[in-house]
């Protein structure tokens, strides 16, 4: 009787069925989860990418209150120092501008397979945080020629709107080029009309190759003679001559590809960015849903659509069209 007393009050256990449906309704729930989940990081990666684009924003301001313009554009070399290198100590980066002697090249040997200076490569090779999107999965680093890699950045500045010659890093309607030295009174626009920087995605890192993969990551080669001689409509509808993956591979260069953005394509165009003898067209883009963020030259942060208006986005790039803008 004691027995049967003890089996009767002994608890019951799970039996294969029930713990196969417990671990299923887990499994639906995990399902249901990881997209809320992925979301939340999305939504946190994409303020992150928005906070670096303001702190850069706000840092070109202290550059112009204590240089009187924008920061410079190497105007002795296509491969000098970038607007970012200059920008350095007003983002809190004075340790790393202070290891790089302006004076020095950048480069060394010859000018269209150049080699990093010695002297300027363990900054040359730094990965800095507050230029990269967090929501880039690609890689930032570029090995040249020579086997040196190179860091990149996901923050570009302002080109130009890239129409007609308006691209050339020789001269163009916005911001940078060649030697530039914008001033705040330069941009007659209003700074609440112009942009200052945007995003954009790493170049796959792959080789030249006369197949496009894909277009978000690599960039369309045409030969159509010098540089800044053929304007970027004839560039775009030119067949290429071979697409790279080395977009956005040194932020330290002033090099058109590797710094410079236009306001020619709508934010995550389908169509590759094209360039001919290292001038280039470049479009804002990035891995947030429904398009890229750029900062204004007042120091504001705005998402852009996919779907913007393609000629108020141009407007936006140039400093002086006489356009005012509002929402756009």
């Amino acid at each position: 009787m004691l027995k049967s007393q003890i089996a009767s009050v002994r608890k019951r256990g799970f039996t294969l069925i029930e713990l196969l449906v417990v671990i299923a309704i887990i499994a639906i729930l995990i399902a249901l989860l990881l997209p809320a989940v992925q979301q939340a990081r999305e939504a946190a990666r994409r303020t992150q990418c928005k906070n670096n684009l303001k702190q850069l924003a706000l840092a070109a301001h202290n550059y112009a209150d204590t240089h009187s313009s924008f920061p410079l554009q190497a105007g002795a070399s296509l491969y000098g120092y970038s607007a970012q290198a200059q920008l350095l100590p007003f983002h809190e980066q004075g340790s790393l501008h202070s290891l790089i002697n302006f004076n020095q090249p950048l480069t060394i040997g010859l000018a269209w397979n150049p080699q990093v200076n010695p002297a300027i490569a363990a900054v040359a090779g730094t990965r800095i945080s507050v230029l990269m999107c967090p929501s880039d999965s690609g890689n930032p680093m570029f090995t040249d020629s020579f086997g040196f890699a190179w860091a990149g950045g996901n923050y570009l500045v302002n080109g130009g709107s890239g129409t007609q010659l308006n691209y050339c890093s020789g001269n163009n309607d916005g911001l940078f080029w060649r030697g530039s030295s914008i001033k705040f009174r330069d941009i007659t626009d209003g700074t609440s009309n112009t942009a200052f920087m945007a995003e954009t995605l790493f170049g796959n890192r792959q080789a030249a190759t006369t197949t496009l993969v894909n277009p978000q990551r690599q960039m369309k080669r045409v030969n159509l003679g010098a540089s800044c001689v053929a304007t970027a409509e004839a560039m775009e509808s030119t067949a290429s001559t071979n697409f790279t993956g080395n977009r956005a591979g040194i932020w330290i260069s002033s090099t058109g590809f590797h710094t410079l953005i236009q306001g020619y394509y709508p934010p995550n165009s389908k169509s590759p960015d094209f360039g001919n003898h290292g001038e280039v067209v470049s479009g804002p883009r990035s891995l947030h849903v429904g398009g890229a963020q750029l900062s204004l030259c007042d120091g504001s942060v705005r998402f852009v659509s996919e779907n913007v208006n393609l000629s108020i986005f141009r407007n936006v790039f140039a400093r002086n069209d006489g356009q005012v803008l509002g929402e756009f």
